[in-house]
């Protein structure tokens, strides 16, 4: 008994071995797809860290302005002891003109207590600026990077429920296929149908068997991007849950056109290359502070001892407090240089800054074009989608009362299979259209 169980035992473990663990699915809309991509898109963390650096980078720039306060001190054992050198009349010995002299212990200590704090640094006051633009552009470059994921995103979503959708029209027009070449064969079986139509039929049906397996594939990988671009793990199966089709809730050309300047606070390309010229306008500003005089208060106190046994008995202490002056006169034409450098990066950034713009401009007109006339083709395929289920309904009647040839049915079948393709890839068009048309204005961000 024990044995069999043990028998038991060991077959299912190897069952568990063989049978693979079934992948877990995951319910999925474009809403929630966007929601964990927020949350743990791995490119959009580094992002996130990335501002936090800035961050850290106006604050230490913010420390030059700050007072300084460091403290040392050491510890000397002298197995020589220190000579100085003197007059020898001094020390009584008039037949040398010069002498040295043994001074101090042999174990010294000295502490020192420095402080410093700048009165007149305008360049690390002006740096100060410059950080915190730094910092304002790299805000935008995370909006940047929202709207690119987001638009990422969707696109994959919405290419998946394209692909699935088109995987579902193959399937059931491959069920008719397949029935249309059964009956073939079986007519030319009775000497009731010709060769070709056989032929015709068998073609037809491999040719969907290869579309399939092509759409299959591009399914699999776009569902691939769209897990890592959510930040799903490995081996999680997503579900699509949203459909192809218009959202009713959507007014999909109900935008009031933006002026220039809401067109600049709503895009973050637009704001980046405006603190671009903000941030080169200000290092223009902090390499003339460069030339100015700076003033600095500087003090110290200093505690020292010596002796011979390391019995330090007496500590005397030196202490002063005064200002520095520092007047840069020549530097190699180092300051110039870097002047005219930065003088020349402003004016890239205004030229790119007002090329952006009108790039922008013509970026939502193109884009609106594009929503509008993918509209238009929407209602038309609307109406040929109906007109390709009558014509297949009534070609299908026909040929069931024998007035009709397999060709006709054949070719109606396949205009009602072309006609939902591409009323397909119009509501397609039109989400992409919409997406591209709101990442003109600005509003994927939000």
């Amino acid at each position: 008994m024990k044995k069999y169980n043990r028998s038991l035992i060991a077959a299912i473990a190897m069952l568990g071995i063989v049978l693979p663990a079934k992948a877990q699915e995951l319910q999925l809309s474009l809403s929630e797809a966007l929601v964990l991509a927020k949350t743990n898109n791995k490119a959009m963390q580094v992002q996130l860290l990335e501002e936090k650096v800035s961050k850290m980078e106006t604050s230490e720039s913010r420390g030059e302005l700050l007072p300084t306060l460091s403290a040392q001190g050491s510890y000397t054992h002298y197995f020589d002891r220190q000579v100085i050198f003197m007059p020898g009349a001094l020390v009584g010995n008039e037949n040398e003109p010069v002498v040295d002299v043994t001074v101090g212990g042999k174990n010294a200590v000295n502490t020192y207590l420095a402080f410093q704090q700048p009165l007149l640094l305008e360049s690390a006051r002006r740096q100060v600026r410059t950080a915190k633009l730094s910092e304002a552009f790299q805000e935008q470059e995370t909006r940047a990077f929202k709207t690119r994921m987001v638009a990422d995103v969707t696109a994959s979503y919405l290419r998946a429920l394209l692909i699935s959708e088109s995987l579902k029209l193959s399937h059931q027009s491959l069920e008719r296929n397949i029935l249309s070449l059964e009956d073939s064969r079986s007519l030319f079986r009775q000497g009731k149908g010709l060769k070709v139509d056989t032929l015709r039929s068998f073609i037809a049906v491999e040719n969907l068997k290869s579309s399939i397996s092509y759409l299959q594939s591009q399914y699999e990988t776009t569902l691939l991007h769209l897990a890592r671009v959510v930040g799903l793990e490995v081996g999680q199966t997503i579900v699509l849950t949203d459909k192809l089709g218009l959202d009713d809730a959507i007014r999909y050309l109900d935008t009031a056109p933006l002026s220039e300047a809401e067109m600049t606070a709503s895009r973050p390309d637009l704001l980046q290359a405006k603190l671009s010229v903000e941030i080169s306008r200000s290092l223009v500003s902090q390499t003339k502070a460069q030339k100015l005089p700076t003033v600095t208060v500087m003090g110290a106190y200093q505690l020292q001892a010596q002796s011979f046994d390391l019995s330090f008995s007496r500590w005397p202490g030196t202490s002063f407090l005064g200002i520095q002056a520092y007047v840069p006169i020549f530097s190699g034409n180092r300051i110039n240089s870097r002047l005219g450098k930065s003088s020349i990066r402003l004016q890239q950034g205004e030229l790119a800054l007002k090329d952006l713009s009108e790039k922008a401009a013509i970026e939502v007109a193109t884009h609106e074009n594009s929503l509008r006339e993918g509209l238009r083709q929407l209602e038309i395929h609307a109406k040929t989608v109906e007109a390709a289920k009558i014509n297949f309904a009534m070609v299908n009647e026909r040929f069931q009362s024998g007035l009709s040839s397999r060709l006709e049915l054949t070719d109606a079948e396949l205009a009602l299979t072309e006609s939902r393709m591409n009323q397909l890839q119009a509501f397609y068009k039109v989400r992409i259209a919409k997406l591209e048309y709101d990442q003109a204005l600005g509003l994927l961000s939000e």
